[in-house]
Formats: structure tokens, C-alpha cells, sequence
């Protein structure tokens, strides 16, 4: 596993600190610290997260509905 796809996992793992299941979600990168997360069953339920860094780690900052 490379880097990049590293960071995906644990980025999709903390999902679940907002009440999300993890599964049912995939993330895009738009930006360097932004991101769209939609959902695998309904890809019009989209959510736009931002990170931060915290001990050189990204974390989420924060997360956004975009549109349901």
C-alpha cells in the first residue's frame, strides 16, 4: 500500500467519528486538503471534507453536506 492510498484508508476509518459507516462511503480528493465523500448507495448524498493536519497526520477538520 502506498502512501497516498494510506492516508484514504485512514481517512475513510475516521469517518466513523462523525456517525458514518466507513463501507458506505468513498472519498475523492478536489484540492490538496479537501475532499468530496459520497455515498456508494446513493451517489447524490455527497459531503465535502476539509483536513488538517495534527502530528503530521490528516484529519478531518471538518465535514459538510453538500447535497442529499
Amino acid at each position: 500500500m502506498n502512501k497516498y492510498e494510506e492516508t484514504l484508508t485512514n481517512l475513510q476509518t475516521q469517518l466513523k467519528h462523525f456517525g458514518l459507516n466507513p463501507a458506505e462511503w468513498t472519498l475523492q480528493r478536489i484540492q490538496s486538503l479537501s475532499y468530496i465523500i459520497q455515498n456508494k448507495n446513493d451517489e447524490s448524498f455527497a459531503l465535502y471534507g476539509r483536513l488538517e493536519f495534527r502530528n503530521h497526520k490528516p484529519q478531518w477538520k471538518s465535514l459538510e453536506v453538500m447535497s442529499i
